[in-house]
Parts: structure tokens; sequence; C-alpha cells
């Protein structure tokens, strides 16, 4: 058991050997149980386990070891100890750095899901570091060391952190380290705040010059070819310090945003495209070439949905991108209005609501006040669409991929649900949790995406071409790192449905 102050304050000291004290005298000797589980014998029991097996039996434990390791080399003092203090001894300094991570224990069990793992740090990790800033900071007596760790923990700890959140699933205690990493977001990102509030202000324009940048390299695309227009991107990239991303083929073409005309059906359904959907459409070498508004549609329709879209939807925003970096009171803005716009429309939540992008509908449905029924792609088409649709399976397999927002919303079965009714074979790869796009980081970092996804290219089985995902930002990086095209699991259910 450790505490942020068990290596500072005596007193918490001496509370937790009165606590180990009192633990054991009940467990070994009241109840006669055990002292240890999953975890064996280690320094902070070892003083203790003669208290549960008794003189004799540590006596034949000590001979034991002395048979195998006459010299004492073999971790000594882990498993058996003569001193009953040495579990008080030598604790492992963890400073108070921020209630919400100072109950970290560093454990590692987040590690594995963590996207950034091999690339720079885990959250325990990064909690470590901080925890070791912190202690600097207030100290003051090494000023070269924390100048030299502040400069790194910018990039290692802070600039590759994908803040998901999966952590928080794995966390015997709930921390979710993204969330820290925003809060050190916020004072970095403070002095960008008028350019950002002009951009919630101005949506629809960021939305049309988003276009046209991806128009203009579009057209690069068709007069340079992949080669010459890469060589180019690279070049503009190095000189613009990384702020304008290297294009490659799996980039996304410009989407035309034109909302179809409704037909009339008794149910409805509120669609709700993402930023990302109505500026993005498939790249070039996509099986289907038709933005994902026009397919979506398509879906409900064939479901026998009349689709209402807000007519100011290029102006809506989730606030996803703002919350990411920190920027929480134009976040909450952003998801008001796109709240208050979605309440009118839905008939005060009388109608379902879609949202094509999963991290759109999970902020949403945690952002949002009132009463409303709120759904990502997969979610909707299981429990309100698929049944009302006639199906021609598939005769090849398809790779899936589960966003991190979807896992979180435990999307998993209905995911593999849906494949498995679409097409013949269904991949989930394993070791993914997370694509490490993360927003923008895919464009911005484009080294945690590739770390994220280096188990992904050999798991794609020979003769698959397809892959099918529920985030357009998600899909890029997939794309590009498996040498096969994802698009939206709303592609492959309008491909298959009658």
């Amino acid at each position: 058991m450790y505490s942020p102050k068990a290596s500072e304050d005596p007193d918490e000291v001496a509370r937790y050997g009165r606590f180990m004290d009192e633990v054991s005298q009940l467990v070994a000797v009241k109840y006669q149980g055990s002292l240890k589980a999953e975890h064996g014998t280690g320094r902070n029991m070892a003083p203790f386990v003669e208290l549960e097996w008794g003189a004799e039996g540590i006596g034949l434990m000590q001979q034991v070891k002395q048979l195998f390791d006459p010299q004492g080399l073999l971790n000594p003092g882990v498993i058996l100890n003569d001193d009953s203090q040495a579990h008080l001894a030598n604790l492992k300094p963890m400073p108070a750095a921020d209630d919400l991570v100072d109950k970290c224990i560093e454990c590692g069990f987040c590690e594995p899901v963590c996207p950034s793992r091999s690339l720079s740090l885990s959250p325990r990790q990064r909690i470590v570091l901080y925890r070791e800033l912190s202690e600097l900071r207030r100290n003051g007596d090494k000023p070269l060391r924390l100048a030299e760790l502040e400069k790194d923990f910018k990039y290692q700890g802070v600039d590759t952190c994908a803040a998901v959140g999966l952590c928080a699933d794995r966390c015997p205690v709930g921390i979710n380290t993204g969330d820290l990493v925003r809060k050190l977001r916020e004072k970095h990102y403070a002095k960008h705040q008028n350019i950002a509030r002009w951009t919630a202000e101005h949506f629809s324009s960021v939305a049309t010059m988003t276009r046209l940048g991806l128009g203009t390299a579009e057209l690069g695309h068709k007069m340079l070819g992949d080669k010459a227009l890469g060589a180019i991107s690279k070049g503009i990239t190095k000189v613009s310090a990384g702020k304008v991303p290297t294009w490659n083929p799996s980039f996304p073409r410009r989407a035309k945003y034109q909302p179809p005309q409704a037909r009339f059906h008794k149910q409805k359904v509120v669609y709700i495209p993402s930023c990302a959907s109505r500026t993005m459409a498939p790249p070039a070498d996509a099986i289907d070439p038709r933005p994902l508004l026009e397919v979506t549609c398509s879906v409900l329709e064939k479901a026998g949905y009349e689709v209402l879209i807000p007519g100011n939807g290029d102006e809506l925003c989730c606030g996803m991108p703002y919350h990411s970096k920190g920027m929480f009171d134009l976040a909450s803005s952003k998801s008001q209005q796109l709240e208050d716009t979605i309440w009118q429309l839905s008939e005060h939540g009388r109608w379902p609501v879609l949202m094509d992008t999963s991290p759109c509908a999970k902020r949403s449905k945690e952002q949002f006040e009132r009463d409303l029924d709120i759904h990502e792609p997969i979610g909707f088409i299981h429990q309100h669409a698929l049944d009302k649709l006639e199906i021609a399976q598939l005769d090849e397999p398809v790779m899936l991929h589960l966003t991190c927002s979807s896992r979180r919303m435990d999307m998993h079965d209905p995911l593999l649900s849906i494949a498995k009714r679409c097409a013949k074979q269904a991949i989930l790869p394993e070791h993914i949790y997370c694509c490490g796009w993360a927003g923008d980081k895919g464009f911005t970092t484009p080294e945690l995406n590739q770390a994220a996804l280096a188990p992904l290219k050999a798991q794609v089985p020979e003769g698959c071409s397809r892959g099918y995902s529920n985030s357009r930002t998600c899909e890029i990086g997939l794309s590009q790192h498996s040498g096969v095209v994802y698009q939206s699991i709303l592609y492959l259910v309008d491909e298959v449905s009658l």
C-alpha cells in the first residue's frame, strides 16, 4: 500500500506500520487465513511470513533458500526478511503532484492499452515523471535537472499523449491520465485563445477552408501523382516546422456538404454529420468514393427513416477539438450549441439521434443535460436499423477497428455482430486498443499513430481489401498503416443491404 505522503511524513509511515500489524494479526492469526493472493510475497509482506507460517515453517524456507542461494544473491530480503520493519524502510518516493493522479500506485495496469507506450511514455511513466517535476519545482535546488526534464516532458509526456482515457478503464482507482494532460495543455494553449474563439464563432468558415485545403491537395495529386506530391508535401512540412501535415495516399479528398432532400417516413432520426465527415471524403483509392453523409442517408432511408439534418450543420461541433487542447469553456459552448440544435430538431427528444463519428457521440452523451437518445453508427445500426434491412452477405473478409470511444461505450459485441451479419469473415486485430490518431495528432504527431498501429499490417489476411470503423479521422491512419482502405461501417451496411 502506497500513499503520496508515505515516504515524506513520519506520522504517515507510523500509521501505515500500525495498519500492517493489525491487518496481519486479523487475517493470519484470528482467522487463520492467507496474507497473500495473486501477488505472492514481496518486501511489503516478507516481515509477516513467520506470523502466518510459524517459526518451524519459516525455518524450513530459510534452509531451502540457503541451499539454492548460499551467497544470498537472489532477491535478498524480498521473499524472506529477518527485519520486522523492512516494509517501512526505503519506501518508494511518491510526492504529491496533482489530485487527478496522486492516487496512482504505479502498478502499470494501464500500460498495455496506451497507444504511446512504445513511442514515448505510458500513463504510469507520465505520472512518475510528473511527480518528479513537481518535487523539483517545490524544492528548487536542481534548476538544470528541472529544465531538462521539463523540455523532455513537453514531448514525451504531453504532446504524445492521445488522452483517450483507456488507461482509466484499466486503472484500479480509475485514474484518467488524459485529464492531467488536458489540464497541462490548457496552460500551453492559453496564448491561442483568441484564434480558437474565432474558429468556434466562425466554424463554417473553418470547414470551408478545410475543404479548400483538401481540394488543393486533391488537385495536386491528380497533376503530380503520389511520389511528387509526397516529396513536395514533406518539404512544406519541414519548412512549416510540422504545422502542415505531410500528404500521403490515404489522405481524404474534399467532401461536398450537401444534405439530401428528406423523404417522408413515419419514423424519423436526427442525423448529425461530424465536422470530419462534412469536410473529408474517402481517399482516391476507396472502393466507395461517396461522402459519408450520402451513404448514411442511404442506409437510414433503406431502414425506413426520415432523415432530419440541421440547416446550420456546418456551424456545429461537439467541442472535442477544443476539449482535447484544454480549452474547456469553448468546448462547453460548442457542445451547448449542438445540444440546443438537436433538442429542437428532435422535437424535444422524441426522435433518436445519430452522430456518424463515435468520439462525437460519446462526448455528447457525457455532456448533454437533456434527455436525448444519442447513438454512434454501431449502436444505432445494431439497435434500430439492422433488423429492418434485407442483407446479402459479402463473400470476402473485412478488417474491423473498434475506436477508443466505441470501446468505452461497450460496442465490441455489436460491432462483431453487424460485421458477421454483413460479411463472410470479420477480423478484429489483437493488441490494438487505440489507433493513436487522437483528433488531430495523426496530422501533427504522426509517429504516435504509426507506433499505435505497428501490429496491424501483419494481421491483415491475404486477399482482404476492406476495413471498417466509425471515426473518419481514425480511418486515415488505419488505411495508411494497413494497406487496406478503411471506411465507416455504414459503407459496408449500405453495400450489402437491398
